[in-house]
């Protein structure tokens, strides 16, 4: 409801794609993504669309292809870092204070519940705007180094997202990781999963987008 009437997006309304590569170092992950090195296309925003460097909850959504050449995507959001906060969404002052989680759990090939994290890594933009995010890639790739980490123990790095450019061309209509990521792969709880892919699919008929879309060209 909330999307028909904004014609738009529930969370996250306001953002920009860039293009990028996803390297994995994780045997498992790669199998299921059909490789250790993927272009990806990614969407830098602000969770509550609030205008230029006022800060806010940021995000980022990331797509890949999967060894089945379908759309396996990913969302995080700057999360709290305390472990039983972790599916808090927080704002914050600017992209370099940025701790990204992915909000809700996972369960790959029936293994343990674990959480997705994204971590910066070097410099970026002091601001939470989204343009100086952009404006940034032109003086260096933006990184991030993928973390997992299960209910209790230690955590492991996943692997590194790029991300280079802006994106050209056409785009995706949307990232739903509840929808779009290979059978292997569970979003938990399965009821939250339920009333997050409602919202996603909200937003997808506010904007009048209905399609799973592939993956545009990105440079490697």
């Amino acid at each position: 409801m909330v999307a028909r009437l904004r014609r738009g997006r529930v969370f996250h309304p306001e953002g920009r794609w860039v293009t990028g590569v996803l390297r994995v170092g994780d045997a498992r992950v790669a199998e299921l993504m059909g490789g250790a090195e993927r272009a990806v296309v990614a969407r830098v925003s602000k969770g509550t669309g609030l205008p230029g460097r006022v800060p806010d909850v940021l995000g980022l959504a990331v797509r890949v292809v999967d060894r089945e050449g379908r759309p396996w995507d990913f969302t995080f959001a700057t999360a709290a870092t305390v472990p039983f906060l972790r599916w808090v969404p927080v704002p914050v002052r600017g992209w370099d204070a940025a701790h990204y989680g992915s909000l809700m759990p996972y369960r790959f090939e029936g293994g343990p519940v674990t959480w997705l994290y994204a971590q910066p890594v070097g410099e970026q933009p002091h601001s939470a705007g989204v343009e100086d995010f952009v404006a940034g890639l032109a003086e260096h790739p933006a990184e991030f180094t993928l973390l997992e980490r299960p209910s209790s123990g230690p955590g492991r790095i996943l692997g590194k997202l790029t991300l280079i450019e802006p994106a050209t061309g056409d785009v995706p209509d949307y990232v739903d990781p509840v929808l779009n990521h290979p059978a292997e792969v569970e979003l938990l709880p399965e009821a939250l999963a339920k009333v997050r892919e409602w919202a996603y699919a909200g937003s997808r008929e506010g904007r009048g987008g209905g399609k799973v879309d592939a993956l545009p060209p990105a440079r490697l």
